[in-house]
Order: structure tokens, then C-alpha cells, then sequence
């Protein structure tokens, strides 16, 4: 988990820069580091929604609550939010450089996760994992039969 963690921060700076280039304001780092690296704080929500309120940090870490839970909530995670933001982008121009930094980091976060996680293509639409009542065997390739 270090490793993905890792990989959405540089992910994450990189966008920003990258937005942050094309428009001329570099806020865009800090606000593409929000949405596209803290974007996974809401793992804290799951844990905490099995485990109660005992944190472990070893134990959080492993991603075993959502086996042992069999649920898998992650609210945050979702495309709808990503296209949202970027559409946001495109009807206000003069705020684009600040959706484009939050919709791209976002959406590189959830590209990252589908193709790196086993995930079934849209376990990462909260509408889906909705429609599937959180059920982690239902939202992981490695659980389909």
C-alpha cells in the first residue's frame, strides 16, 4: 500500500505541475495533491466503519477490513466526482486551471486503483459499488465466478 500511496503523490505533483504550467498558476499543485493523493483518506471511513474506533495502524495498512467486512465503501472514490470536476472546467473557464487540477489528479487516482487493484472496470463509480451494495466480492476480478 506504501508503493500505490507513493505512486498517487507523484501522480498527484505531476498533474499539478502540468496544470500548473499550462495556466500560469501553480496552486494547482497543492489542490491536484488534495484530490489526487488525500483522495485515499477516506480508506479511514471503512476501517473505522468495521474495526470501530481501535486503529492499527499496521492493521489498516494490510486492507484486511475490507475482506473481513466484505464491503467496500471508499465514498470518495468515484469517477462521477472526476467528470464532474473536469465538465466544471469547461463551463468556467476563468476557475479551470482549479477543476482541471482537482478532475485530472482525481481522475489518474481512480485509473491508477481500476487497473492496479483487480477491480471489475467500474467497481470505481460510487453509483456502481451503490447499485452493488458495497459487496466486495462482487467489485474485485479476483472474487468474480
Amino acid at each position: 500500500m506504501f508503493i500505490d500511496e507513493f505512486i498517487h503523490f507523484v501522480l498527484s505533483v505531476a498533474i499539478g505541475l502540468v496544470v500548473g504550467k499550462l495556466t500560469g498558476n501553480f496552486w494547482a499543485v497543492p489542490l491536484a495533491i488534495a484530490s489526487g493523493f488525500f483522495l485515499d483518506a477516506d480508506h479511514l471511513i471503512d476501517y473505522f466503519i468495521h474495526r470501530g474506533w481501535k486503529f492499527n495502524i499496521n492493521d489498516f495498512f494490510s486492507g484486511k477490513h475490507f475482506d473481513d467486512s466484505g464491503k467496500v465503501y471508499v465514498f470518495f472514490h468515484g469517477f462521477e466526482f472526476a467528470i464532474i470536476l473536469i465538465v466544471l472546467s469547461l463551463i468556467f473557464p476563468n476557475l479551470g486551471w482549479l477543476f482541471f487540477s482537482l478532475g485530472f489528479a482525481n481522475l489518474f487516482h481512480l485509473f491508477y486503483d481500476t487497473f492496479c487493484n483487480g477491480a471489475v472496470w467500474p467497481t470505481y463509480f460510487l453509483t456502481f459499488r451503490i447499485a452493488k451494495n458495497f459487496d466486495h466480492k462482487k467489485l474485485w476480478i479476483k472474487n468474480e465466478k
